[in-house]
């Protein structure tokens, strides 16, 4: 899937943090995006435990949308939301196509760091990697 297909909802400051990442080639944590940043991040956590998973500005639209609904071969029906990082996962399992949800993308499961509550799934495809994490086990949280 070319780049130009998961386009990054984005202020001012994360734009230019991805300039000073791009050149240095590092990629800043949760806690430092939000140093660099005028705003505090709204943390996204774990239902279960509480764990900071994400944040509002790690939100990306992937084929055209933030949010999709899917579901597995067992009938469970999955709403997902798209997320460029998810510091607080675990990425588990080896990659696999079979079943993936987006076309050209491998997946993992994303487990919670926390309790290991599965919150979605790691997809990777060539250069482009992104979460898709369950919308109904993350809830909103204060600021980091």
């Amino acid at each position: 899937m070319p780049l130009s297909t998961i386009t990054a909802e984005t202020r001012k400051s994360d734009s230019l943090l991805f300039r000073v990442d791009h050149l240095t080639g590092e990629s800043p944590t949760v806690k430092e995006q939000e140093k660099q940043s005028a705003e505090p991040l709204e943390g996204i956590l774990c239902r279960a435990c509480g764990t900071v998973v994400t944040s509002r500005n790690e939100k990306i639209v992937v084929s055209g949308s933030h949010a999709h609904t899917f579901f597995n071969p067992a009938g469970i029906v999955f709403e997902l939301g798209c997320f460029r990082r998810a510091p607080g996962c675990r990425n588990a399992g080896e990659p696999t196509s079979e079943f993936t949800w987006f076309a050209g993308y491998l997946w993992r499961f994303a487990l919670c760091s926390g309790c290991r509550a599965h919150l979605g799934w790691f997809f990777e495809g060539g250069d482009n990697t992104f979460y898709g994490l369950i919308l109904p086990n993350l809830q909103e949280g204060s600021n980091l």
